[in-house]
């Protein structure tokens, strides 16, 4: 039997895109912002794109923190993954599940940073202006962009990636199958 995978419609985001890339690995997916079909899946996960302080007002906080609480799985995606840390430069405070905090990527490199780039020894497609910076021990792939920031984080039941696995080809779709079968 699949993993049902609820993909927060929290205005914002590649919604369908996600979705089709969670299906490709294996997952049966429910685009939704309702509270109890999030509920009734086995997995969350928070796409990117958009800005940090409307996502932050567009997400339901306490359900997230709840979720994360219950040690269910999370997946967040670019700005699902920023969202985890204290603050942002871009928009405030975070949910602060993770210690660190998003900033804007350095003068003197392209901004937004979009293409592909290495984690390890995969490349990933990237679309972000702003890095978390993270405690080392949640960091599961770092990248490099005129700094080094964390590109992949986990702790717990939580993962997010500073990439666009749905955009990333096969190697992005390895790393939904992965996500799924740690689950």
């Amino acid at each position: 039997m699949s993993i049902s995978v609820a993909v927060l419609d929290h205005g914002m985001g590649n919604l369908r895109s996600v979705a089709k890339a969670l299906e490709a690995a294996g997952a049966r997916v429910s685009v939704t912002d309702e509270p109890d079909v999030i509920d009734g899946a086995d997995a969350l996960c928070v796409p990117g794109q958009g800005i940090f302080g409307r996502c932050m007002s567009n997400v339901p906080a306490a359900l997230l923190e709840g979720w994360i609480a219950a040690q269910r799985p999370y997946l967040g995606i670019c700005l699902g993954m920023q969202i985890l840390f204290e603050r942002s430069e871009e928009g405030g405070e975070g949910l602060g599940i993770l210690e660190g905090a998003v900033t804007k990527l350095p003068t003197g490199v392209t901004v937004p940073h979009i293409g592909w780039n290495t984690v390890g020894d995969r490349y990933f497609y990237f679309d972000h202006s702003y890095a978390a910076h993270a405690t080392e021990d949640v960091v599961v792939g770092w990248c490099e962009h005129g700094e080094r920031f964390a590109a992949w984080v986990r702790q717990g039941s939580v993962t997010g990636v500073q990439f666009h696995p749905e955009k990333s080809g096969r190697a992005g779709i390895d790393v939904l199958k992965g996500w799924l079968a740690g689950l």
